[in-house]
């Protein structure tokens, strides 16, 4: 579709509704966040650009070389194929009975789980759904009295030890005292003749431990904090990250990561259709794309509803009064109409003259000469008979036709000067 092709009607219609997409489209980009951002309540989900979320732990995973993904499908055997590591921080969302069961097993087969269970601060205990309560005990350190999101420092050979592989190179650590695992209780259940290694231990309690779980592992996190968009710049915490998606992938710096959103509410739609229209209006020039394409398609629809090349309107000159008396008598003349012209004529002028004299319209010709003559000095009893006669007997030309009009348009104008 060429513009020169559009209508005036079509470009101006344009012309309007641009400026309205890229207005809307800059509204869009002012108002709503390019991404998730975070939500109402602390949820270190990778999705998240906000304080507690995890994205740049997530994306200094990817930078490092690691395969890193998230899973927004229910845990099996099919999703777990090909992973090394699973990374669940503070579910909001239960595992379900086959989720866990799969998630078990397949740790016990040799691969690593970083877990930060998290408690249930927020949404009640729901029948049916899992939270790692019966695998890991984590709760607010009931020794010492904790001030709400109070950062804890921890020193290498202090609180953590430096020969360890998850603490190598680290000096000093940051995390929040608000939970911790109890010393010499860390595991309970299927867990409990797991070997534990206490690897991060303050007044507080344990922040972190590793769990030995067949030919698997745990990595047991109690706080998230270190490893949150605000913390994870903190001294060394981004290298503690760092060793620990090196343990957790046995040295492969190409291994495969996954972080568990689906358990964060972040499921994958079951439409590819609803999924790329989702992903699309949150992105940042969301909809002004969408805008730009209704427009676009108005245009199209404007350009094709006609047949043959559009055009503008033309607008035909005003006629003028001669032209409209010209083409009547035309008219008059090739129907042979002449006597209606002239009976037509008549009794428009003679019903004038009855209403300019204030008689009634059946007076006769004589009282209506009568009247005429001292007002005007017009004597028109003859004309008035003639007419008289020749619409009785018809037969008038069209020069009889144009006589009789001239002559009573000059009385009538006669008479109203006068008056």
């Amino acid at each position: 579709m060429k513009l020169l092709q559009l209508s005036r009607s079509d470009r101006l219609l344009l012309g309007i509704l641009l400026p309205l997409a890229l207005l809307g489209a800059l509204i869009t980009w002012l108002v709503l966040p390019p991404k998730k951002e975070g939500s109402w309540i602390r949820q270190p989900s990778s999705f998240f650009n906000s304080g507690s979320g995890t994205k740049v732990a997530y994306l200094a995973l990817e930078r490092l070389g690691y395969q890193v993904s998230r899973l927004r499908q229910p845990i099996s055997r099919d999703t777990l194929e090909g992973l090394e590591a699973m990374v669940i921080l503070e579910p909001v969302i239960g595992l379900e009975k086959e989720e866990r069961r799969a998630l078990g097993d397949w740790v016990e087969e040799g691969h690593c789980l970083v877990l930060a269970p998290g408690v249930r601060s927020v949404f009640p205990t729901v029948p049916g759904t899992w939270f790692f309560d019966n695998w890991i005990n984590v709760a607010p350190p009931s020794t010492k009295v904790v001030e709400p999101n109070e950062k804890v420092p921890a020193s290498a050979g202090d609180e953590f030890s430096a020969h360890d592989p998850l603490c190598a190179g680290v000096r000093e650590m940051v995390s929040r005292a608000d939970f911790r695992f109890q010393s010499g209780s860390v595991v309970k259940g299927p867990l409990v003749a797991s070997v534990v290694d206490e690897i991060w231990r303050d007044d507080y309690g344990v922040a972190a431990a590793r769990v030995r779980y067949g030919d698997g592992k745990i990595i047991a996190l109690a706080d998230t904090y270190w490893l949150s968009n605000r913390g994870i710049d903190e001294v060394d915490n981004s290298l503690f990250l760092a060793n620990i998606a090196h343990e957790a992938t046995n040295g492969n710096r190409r291994g495969k990561i996954a972080f568990d959103e689906i358990h964060h509410g972040f499921r994958v739609s079951a439409s590819p259709e609803l999924a790329i229209m989702k992903l699309m209006l949150d992105e940042y020039w969301g909809w002004g794309v969408v805008q730009a394409a209704l427009v676009g398609v108005l245009g199209l629809f404007a350009a094709g509803v006609r047949f043959g090349k559009p055009r503008d309107i033309v607008q035909q000159p005003r006629r003028q009064h001669g032209e409209f008396a010209e083409a009547a008598g035309r008219t008059l003349h090739d129907a042979q109409a002449a006597d209606l012209a002239y009976r037509t004529l008549y009794q428009h002028y003679r019903s004038r003259l009855c209403k300019l004299l204030h008689v009634p319209p059946d007076v006769n010709a004589a009282d209506m000469a009568r009247a005429i003559a001292p007002r005007c000095g017009h004597d028109i009893s003859g004309l008035l008979n003639e007419a008289d006669e020749k619409v009785r007997s018809g037969g008038a030309s069209r020069v009889e036709v144009l006589d009789i009009a001239t002559q009573f348009h000059r009385i009538l104008e006669d008479l109203e000067h006068a008056a």
